[in-house]
């Protein structure tokens, strides 16, 4: 049906009027308060240099294991509600380092991608990778948090020296209400590891030779010449240990979420593993009152045949 010229004014003057009210609600609808799932969350990055393995794909092409944590981790902020308080931490040897303890994720967006672009291997301050530990260090701190925050550690998993049976390490102490996620990392081919100068530049990357391929106490042992030579000699190799984060997860009764594709993923892990709480927000109406005025907006002066018709 073909509209006359005075019903396609008409028309879109009181389209114009109702995106000026629009603006106007936009610009002075007061907040309103708003009752809201939170979660209080530590996310801990490893930033190991097995973690510079490039065997991931994001956007497209393939980039390291630490770029695509980075990433990932962003794209987790964009997801939880306003009102959720997240820290970050970094991992290298066996501890976690708090970078920012938890802020809120809205109003302090900025400032928590600002510090997440600043982690990178460059600041790691030892060569070793215990993730074991590192883990049980993340717990500890996050109980001395108030409210004590549930932990997302980002992985590959990989331990540097590696770990026996015999010495699996186990966390002793009560978590007092803390638990969390393991987002694993990394690719199931064994790639080479690259090596790095303390200034951060590269260096090609880990020889055999060059790193231990058993634990520091095999030596003592009662094992024979034999046995110890037959394990296989791959720790300059790395790729994502699954099944090692599978077993610290039991341990530590977290839940696993292994190379995940959509950040959803870690969110729907969450809301099923650790305790929300009740959040008040102050909730600002503006963004909705303006995104439905800017279409209104499109709608009038884009030349659509179906609009001018």
């Amino acid at each position: 049906m073909k509209l006359s010229y005075q019903s396609r004014i008409t028309g879109s003057a009181f389209l114009m009027l109702v995106v000026m009210v629009l603006i106007l609600f936009a610009l002075f609808f007061p907040r309103t308060d708003r009752t809201v799932k939170v979660m209080d969350l530590l996310f801990v990055l490893d930033i190991t240099q097995s973690m510079d393995v490039k065997d991931v794909e994001l956007n497209g092409e393939t980039v390291s294991r630490l770029t695509w944590a980075k990433d990932y981790t962003k794209k987790t902020l964009q997801k939880l509600p306003c009102g959720s308080h997240v820290g970050l931490a970094a991992f290298s040897e066996s501890r976690s380092l708090v970078l920012m303890n938890p802020v809120e994720v809205c109003a302090s967006y900025n400032d928590l991608t600002h510090m997440l672009s600043k982690i990178h291997g460059s600041i790691a301050w030892a060569l070793s990778s215990e993730v074991s530990k590192a883990v049980f260090g993340a717990i500890d701190q996050a109980k001395l948090m108030t409210p004590s925050p549930d932990v997302v550690f980002l992985t590959d998993g990989h331990e540097a020296p590696p770990l026996h049976d015999s010495l699996y390490p186990k966390y002793k102490k009560k978590f007092d209400g803390v638990t969390g996620i393991f987002v694993g990392v990394g690719g199931d081919e064994l790639l080479p590891i690259p090596k790095h100068k303390f200034d951060g530049t590269a260096d090609g990357f880990w020889e055999q030779n060059e790193v231990l391929h058993e634990d520091v106490y095999a030596s003592l042992r009662s094992e024979s010449e034999e046995m110890r030579a037959a394990r296989p000699k791959n720790e300059h190799l790395s790729s994502q240990k699954k099944t090692h984060i599978e077993r610290l997860a039991k341990m530590l009764n977290f839940d696993t979420v292994l190379s995940p594709e959509e950040s959803n993923a870690v969110i729907d892990a969450l809301e099923n593993k650790v305790e929300t709480r009740d959040q008040v927000v102050n909730y600002n109406w503006a963004p909705w009152f303006a995104s439905i005025a800017l279409f209104l907006l499109v709608l009038l002066y884009l030349p659509f045949r179906f609009i001018r018709s």
